[in-house]
């Protein structure tokens, strides 16, 4: 049976059922297009699981540095993840499919659909129209943010313009090959673009957490413009993505409150607790999520052992921080200090309302404003009042500028480790004046005490194109 290109998951699109969506209206013919002909075609292919469900999560997660790995266990994973962990050149083997760029794939060429037809469709009103393409342009843009987090250089103004990009695929025609990259600013321009042009045609309110809202799109703004270095433009973004978030009217979207929500009775509540974690509400019930993608994160479990989070980053933890519960060192008797991440195995990705608080105190540092009402130390008292008890809740005072920059990206690992978003933190950072010079590593800790580094060299912050792609495109200019 032939291998899948990125060509070839396009392809499949037409043979796999969506679930979610009325099956009548879609036809295959012998080109390949998939036949939509009313406006609640487009809206329903919106609903499709296609564009819910995924297995990023844990690839990341393997790359982040706030990761270890313990022998003997590390050998038994699969040689994809012992080579992402090492940091190696070459992730895939020739001829091996990347797995998991199939369903995010998949939902391009949905998205491309949508954005390309949908204005042109039957029964729907323009408002209705616009709408629609505006929630696929969102989902495209959260495509090619994973595209420039896995395949291109961090981005460095400088020379945006001539670092390769990844191929910009507008068009939904699975005949349109070889594809060709563009230059990284090209790409990145486009994500902004997407975001920008839609946010108008939004709604404010949330109906539906695997929906795009003004919320999302506005978030996926200021997680672009963190990755671009405009720090200014992040802050407009997120602060304009936290007052549609108060706007809603809808579907509820807000931090949990762990001293409530850990207790009996809380939506996190668990009687294993303490072996398995806090429970973890279905993905339409987490009110955390306000744009549902569930994701498959192999690297956490009560019994996983392979991946740890280090010592290090586990010191970040203070007794009294509730999130310290997704965590044990039950039966971990090497590294000292290691902790293993109990859980959620099947997490919500996409994007979330810590990281948008989050996103806003950072804006807030970069513009110096650090105390007081409206200011970082708000944002992150805020989200810490949520996260444990008020005595131990309280923000350093007196931090310089680069202090509480640092404090904030502590913040980000104490919330984030282990979901991998971690990975796109470090990709900027590596840019950044204040963390560039940070040598970040991989370590592999044996059951006698002894280790083996690896260190992440600059150019492993960019992937290699997985060989398959690379045979099916002709001349595609690979990474170093």
């Amino acid at each position: 049976m032939r291998k899948m290109t990125l060509r070839h998951t396009l392809l499949l699109v037409f043979f796999i059922g969506m679930a979610s969506c009325r099956k009548e209206f879609l036809e295959v013919v012998p080109t390949g297009r998939l036949i939509a002909e009313k406006t609640l075609d487009y809206e329903l292919m919106l609903n499709s699981s296609d564009l819910t469900l995924y297995s990023l999560a844990g690839f990341y997660a393997i790359l982040g540095d706030e990761v270890a790995a313990r022998n003997p266990f590390f050998g038994t994973r699969p040689v994809k993840d012992q080579r992402l962990f090492r940091y190696e050149n070459d992730v895939y083997n020739p001829g091996e499919d990347p797995t998991e760029l199939t369903a995010v794939t998949r939902t391009l060429y949905l998205v491309n659909k949508i954005i390309n037809e949908v204005m042109d469709s039957k029964g729907g009103t323009d408002e209705q129209k616009r709408g629609i393409r505006a929630e696929a342009m969102t989902c495209r843009a959260w495509v090619y943010l994973h595209f420039a987090n896995l395949y291109t250089k961090p981005y460095n103004p400088s020379t945006a313009a001539s670092d390769p990009g990844f191929p910009i695929i507008r068009e939904a025609d699975i005949n349109k090959t070889p594809y060709v990259r563009s230059t990284l600013k090209e790409l990145y321009d486009f994500i902004v673009g997407d975001l920008t042009a839609a946010v108008p045609d939004l709604p404010v309110t949330i109906t539906s957490r695997h929906r795009a809202s003004r919320v999302v799109a506005s978030a996926l703004l200021a997680r672009a413009y963190l990755a671009m270095g405009r720090h200014g433009e992040a802050l407009i973004a997120s602060e304009n993505a936290i007052g549609a978030l108060r706007a809603n009217t809808g579907i509820a979207a807000r931090l949990y409150d762990y001293n409530i929500e850990m207790l009996t009775g809380g939506a996190l509540f668990s009687t294993t607790m303490a072996t398995t974690g806090p429970a973890q509400p279905t993905l339409p019930n987490h009110i955390e999520s306000v744009y549902g993608k569930q994701d498959i994160n192999g690297t956490v479990g009560s019994t996983v052992n392979h991946f740890i989070i280090t010592p290090q980053v586990a010191s970040l933890y203070g007794a009294a921080d509730l999130r310290r519960r997704y965590y044990s060192n039950t039966g971990l008797t090497y590294p000292v200090g290691a902790l293993r991440r109990l859980g959620p195995s099947i997490q919500p990705t996409g994007m979330n309302v810590p990281e948008i608080y989050l996103m806003r105190a950072e804006g807030r540092v970069r513009s110096n404003n650090l105390y007081g009402a409206g200011s970082a130390a708000e944002d992150l008292l805020f989200l810490r009042l949520r996260r444990m008890p008020s005595a131990a809740a309280a923000v350093p005072a007196g931090m310089t500028q680069s202090q509480m920059l640092q404090y904030v990206m502590d913040e980000r690992l104490r919330e984030l480790a282990f979901s991998g978003l971690r990975w796109f933190d470090m990709r900027r950072m590596s840019v950044d004046p204040q963390f560039s010079a940070i040598n970040r590593s991989h370590v592999l800790y044996f059951a006698d005490g002894s280790t083996q580094n690896y260190p992440l060299r600059p150019e492993r912050l960019t992937l290699r194109i997985p060989p398959r792609i690379l045979n099916d495109n002709p001349g595609m200019q690979d990474n170093p």
